[in-house]
């Protein structure tokens, strides 16, 4: 490429009016965390824009429902454009099944770095840098009744690369015979790149957790294109609440000080391989033998989940264990 390498991010799915939830109850400390954790997550995603000093940012839908956050929600995207805006980042934007264009309150401008792709058809910005183009960047912002069809979209000819802009489920294939480079997808809370070369398809998932079931890392999509115009993608991990499902095994000679000799040693690892955000741990047991039957009937698990929360749930960070539960037997005994 004549201009040498760049780089760009990709988000999605920051869902501002959404909360993690699916527990049955929330202890008063961590209260605040699970109640300000999308915005903390979509702060780094933008600390991450300007760190990484990328030319443009990419948007692909689920930003927010501006019915259920109120002002606050479009407020601080506002400021966080701008703040892109001081350091020359522009941003496109294409709205997804909570987000399309026209929710956006008219009450609050959006700065003029910040290109909201139309709804029902196709539009392409043309990034530069020094007079000379670095990328296509192609969108549809999609509403509710539209289906997502690849065959709108078509690469640009000339020097840079092209991206495609769109929000939803997507044929992979079909998506590659289009001859794009990158495919900015939106719509999944888990990250997934199920083409990654010469063409990507990429999901970078939200920057954070929900539920439960959402565990691992969450975070944003840094690419980057080498002088020859190859992609690579990275994650960037950005969320501050990290769901995790752990699984430890026993057998017949495992005892209970044995047992809870190993969930002190899986707790120090994972707290030691997640640094940057708090924890909630569901655990379970599997295996064989007489502790499987103790934590199936009795206060035995009950026990060492509360044991577990004293030793680790209110520290800095916190690793917050949410429930201890018995794997059901393939088996029914004798």
């Amino acid at each position: 490429m004549p201009n040498g390498p760049f780089r760009f991010l990709h988000a999605s799915d920051l869902h501002l009016e959404l909360p993690p939830h699916g527990v049955s109850e929330v202890p008063e400390h961590l209260t605040e965390l699970f109640l300000e954790a999308p915005y903390a997550a979509a702060e780094q995603v933008f600390e991450t824009a300007v760190a990484e000093a990328v030319e443009f940012m990419i948007l692909s839908g689920d930003l927010l429902n501006p019915q259920f956050t109120g002002p606050r929600g479009p407020l601080f995207l506002a400021e966080q454009f701008s703040r892109l805006a001081d350091h020359k980042i522009p941003v496109y934007w294409a709205g997804g099944a909570v987000d399309p264009p026209e929710v956006w309150p008219t009450a609050i401008r959006l700065p003029d770095n910040v290109f909201r792709f139309p709804v029902g058809r196709v539009e392409s910005f043309a990034v530069e840098r020094e007079g000379s183009v670095l990328a296509s960047v192609l969108g549809v912002s999609r509403d509710r009744r539209q289906t997502i069809r690849a065959s709108e979209f078509s690469p640009i000819a000339g020097d840079g690369i092209t991206v495609g802009v769109i929000h939803g489920a997507a044929d992979p294939e079909a998506l590659r015979q289009r001859g794009l480079h990158y495919w900015a997808l939106g719509g999944r809370h888990d990250r997934s790149t199920p083409l990654s070369g010469p063409t990507i398809v990429h999901w970078p998932g939200t920057p954070q957790g929900r539920r439960p079931s959402e565990s691992g890392m969450h975070g944003c999509t840094v690419v980057h294109v080498d002088e020859q115009g190859r992609l690579r993608t990275s994650l960037v991990t950005t969320d501050v609440l990290r769901w995790i499902s752990e699984r430890l095994v026993v057998d017949d000679a495992t005892s209970h000080d044995a047992l809870e000799t190993q969930l002190r040693e899986r707790m120090h690892t994972l707290v030691e391989t997640n640094p940057n955000a708090d924890l909630v741990i569901s655990w379970t047991i599997a295996g064989t033998g007489p502790l499987l039957g103790r934590l199936r009937r009795g206060p035995f698990a009950a026990e060492l989940l509360d044991w577990l929360r004293r030793e680790y749930g209110h520290g800095s960070p916190v690793a917050w264990s949410l429930s201890v539960d018995a794997e059901p037997s393939l088996a029914l005994p004798p």
